[in-house]
């Protein structure tokens, strides 16, 4: 009966994020090698479709549309578009990482994933050994696997063969069609809560979060699955992003706009409130976490601006104090410390006292920013719904 209800509340926070127009932002920065000869490389890249995900490596900027994945070659300016008749699943392209053996990995929404090994593409879907071929995310472990999520469980690729995991048992019906786990080679049920993960999270212990959309969070240290509710004191709430500090503490961010920190055998809420402006409603919707060179913490919410804290106290700004948008989506920090975050309205800088707003007239792409990526040099990378801008700092 649980497994039934965790896939209706899924499927109906599915479709209130859809109705809000709201799509979960990747927040992992790619620290890479750094482009040959930068003075070259032209402001920004225009495409015809918006940018979805970018990833930056050496001379190669990737980047993910909803009609093929896009190659270009930082050194000679050239392009290359693969699609479906390259071997693609689909050309509805979201998430790209690239996993420690150099492959590139993406995410094709509802048709599985597909692997590019430096000469062709390979693609994998339920009948190879995904638990759904409707992927939500996917994260690389120093292991050379690669762990993607579903809306009925978790996959994960060790370099040959595919495992899967679910706390729902293919024989149970779906909502609206037949259940997708049926034809899922090595599916293995367990007790925990692996459904609709819209976050997963390897931190420095090689433990493995998956940040669950039923007010639960899963841990997987290899050997064993644990998973941590309210009755464990997890904050109240989806869990919507995940990350550790340079403590080794881990810090969950949920829905509700609560944060909390597990140390490894407890919990600690932070005190709902103390991180956002007031009582807004809706309630703020923790979308980001990161960690300046200082030690402070900062927390980006959708509806909340973005927050700072010293490990005492918190200070929230929003547009009353310059930001371009109250709803904060994604954190990055320079090699210096110096801190960024998009929002829906720009990309806003902090140097320690104030904030510049950059939007499309100081060279962003139109439209709505959707991600970032950061080379070697700590040049940033701005893919959108107008394209691709180049930003050196």
């Amino acid at each position: 009966m649980r497994s039934k209800i965790s896939v209706l509340v899924s499927l109906l926070l599915l479709l209130v994020l859809t109705s809000c127009n709201f799509v979960l932002p990747d927040t992992e920065f790619i620290s890479t090698e750094s482009p040959n000869n930068t003075d070259s490389i032209p402001g920004e890249f225009a495409t015809e479709n918006p940018i979805l995900d970018l990833l930056v490596e050496g001379n190669e900027l990737w980047a993910t549309t909803p009609e093929g994945v896009i190659l270009w070659n930082l050194q000679d300016g050239s392009q290359r578009k693969y699609t479906i008749q390259d071997g693609l699943n689909s050309n509805n392209v979201r998430k790209i990482i690239r996993d420690s053996q150099g492959n590139i990995w993406v995410s094709c929404y509802t048709s599985g994933v597909s692997r590019f090994d430096g000469n062709k593409w390979e693609s994998f879907t339920v009948i190879n050994g995904l638990c759904s071929d409707d992927v939500i995310t996917l994260a690389s472990d120093s292991k050379g696997g690669v762990w993607v999520s579903a809306y009925w469980g978790v996959s994960y690729f060790d370099g040959e063969q595919w495992s899967s995991f679910s706390n729902v048992s293919p024989d149970e019906p779906a909502i609206g069609g037949p259940n997708p786990m049926k034809d899922c080679q090595n599916l293995t049920y367990v007790d925990a809560e692996l459904s609709a993960a819209d976050v997963i999270f390897i931190d420095s212990r090689g433990v493995v979060w998956f940040g669950s959309r039923h007010s639960a969070v899963t841990g997987f240290d290899d050997k064993n699955w644990k998973v941590y509710s309210e009755e464990d004191g997890l904050a109240r709430g989806n869990i919507s992003a995940i990350f550790e500090d340079s403590r080794g503490i881990n810090w969950f961010g949920t829905g509700f706009g609560n944060v909390c920190c597990f140390y490894g055998i407890k919990w600690q809420t932070l005190k709902e409130g103390d991180f956002r402006p007031g009582e807004a409603i809706p309630r703020p919707f923790i979308t980001d976490i990161k960690q300046d060179n200082a030690g402070n913490i900062w927390v980006a919410a959708y509806k909340g601006g973005i927050s700072r804290f010293n490990g005492t106290n918190w200070q929230t700004f929003t547009t009353s104090d310059g930001l371009a948008s109250d709803n904060a989506e994604i954190i990055f920090i320079f090699r210096d410390g110096k801190v960024g975050v998009i929002t829906d309205n720009g990309v806003c800088l902090f140097d320690g006292n104030n904030w510049q707003v950059i939007t499309e007239a100081d060279g962003l792409p139109g439209g709505r920013v959707a991600t970032v990526a950061k080379d070697y040099n700590d040049n940033l990378w701005f893919g959108g719904e107008g394209g691709i801008s180049y930003y050196s700092k």
